[in-house]
């Protein structure tokens, strides 16, 4: 079973049901990794760090069906304010996805799956980066 660590982007376009700027939607295809996983296809790796932008987002209580119907298909993987100081001083301006990438590796991910790829170019050698609708 692949090891997906998911970035919070697509927890987002599951929720929202969200369309990208040319109105394709995008949300399906993140909702059905949560359907896929509840399958067993694939095992989930949400970081708390993405909890933590899910509640700047003010969403987090709508995630938690997602949660909810995945909680044996996921693994949690914790960040540390190391993890946070170290990501800041790699890549100042986007140290967010940073430590992403860096929880991805540590969590033994196979794949990170993003919307944003070319944000993730630091991690590109080391780990596979996908959008969702590569996986379905």
């Amino acid at each position: 079973m692949n090891k997906l660590y998911i970035d919070t982007d697509i927890v987002i376009d599951a929720v929202e049901d969200r369309k990208n700027i040319f109105g394709k939607n995008i949300g399906n295809p993140a909702a059905d990794l949560f359907i896929q996983a509840v399958s067993c296809k694939y095992q989930l790796i949400l970081s708390t760090w993405m909890f933590h932008e899910l509640c700047r987002h003010k969403i987090i209580n709508d995630t938690r069906m997602f949660f909810e119907l995945t909680k044996k298909k996921v693994i949690t993987i914790s960040h540390t304010e190391k993890d946070i100081v170290y990501a800041k001083s790699n890549n100042p301006s986007h140290f967010q996805d940073e430590l992403h990438g860096m929880l991805a590796l540590k969590s033994k991910a196979d794949c990170i799956v993003t919307r944003n790829i070319s944000d993730f170019d630091n991690f590109k050698d080391k780990i596979t980066i996908v959008k969702p609708e590569q996986l379905l």
